[in-house]
C-alpha cells in the first residue's frame, strides 16, 4: 500500500524592502492592473506611476517614507506592494497596500501589512492611517477585519478614514 507523505512545498512569494532597482518591477505591476484595480488604489486612471513616484517608492527611509513589495520566486514579478509615508502630525504615517489582480485573496496584503506596520512602529510611529474611497468595500472591511478603526470621511463623501494605533513592539501582532 503506498503512502502518502505531506512535502513542505518553498513559499512561492518573497517580502522584501524595495529597492532602486525595482522601479521597473514595479511600474509592470501597475501597468498589469485592470482599471478598476488602479482607480481603486490610486483614485484615478493613471495607466503608470510617474518618476516622483517611482523614486518616492523605492526611497528606504523608514522614519519618512518605506515601501515593501512581494515578489513571485518563480518570476522574480512584483505581486504586492504596501508603503508608508510620514504624516505631517507626528507619530503618524499614512499607508496604502496594493496586490495584483491574480493574487488577491492569497493572504499578501495581509503579510504586506503586516510587515509594515512592524517596521512604522520600530521606526517610532504610533498610529497607521489611510484614506480609502467609499465603494471599495472589500478593502474597508478587511482593514475593519485587521483590526483597523474605519469612519466615514467627515470632508468628503467620496472616502473613508481608516486607522489604527500601533502598540508597542513587544505587542505587535497581526
Amino acid at each position: 500500500m503506498l503512502r502518502s507523505r505531506s512535502v513542505e512545498t518553498p513559499d512561492p512569494i518573497e517580502i522584501r524592502p524595495a529597492l532602486r532597482e525595482d522601479q521597473a518591477r514595479i511600474q509592470a505591476l501597475v501597468r498589469g492592473l485592470t482599471p478598476r484595480t488602479r482607480y481603486l488604489r490610486f483614485f484615478n486612471g493613471l495607466r503608470e506611476l510617474g518618476h516622483a513616484w517611482l523614486e518616492r517608492f523605492t526611497r528606504a527611509e523608514p522614519r519618512g517614507d518605506f515601501s515593501l513589495l512581494a515578489l513571485a520566486r518563480a518570476t522574480g514579478a512584483v505581486v504586492g506592494m504596501a508603503q508608508y509615508s510620514a504624516d505631517p502630525y507626528p507619530g503618524r504615517a499614512d499607508f496604502a497596500v496594493l496586490v495584483a489582480d491574480g493574487w488577491q485573496g492569497a493572504g499578501i496584503g495581509k503579510r504586506l501589512v503586516s510587515g509594515l506596520l512592524a517596521m512604522a512602529r520600530a521606526s517610532g510611529f504610533q498610529r497607521m492611517e489611510a484614506d480609502v474611497l467609499a465603494e471599495n468595500r472589500a478593502m474597508l472591511q478587511w482593514l475593519q477585519r485587521l483590526g483597523f478603526r474605519v469612519q466615514r470621511d467627515a470632508g468628503s463623501a467620496l472616502f473613508h478614514h481608516a486607522s489604527l494605533a500601533l502598540p508597542r513592539c513587544d505587542e505587535f501582532q497581526l
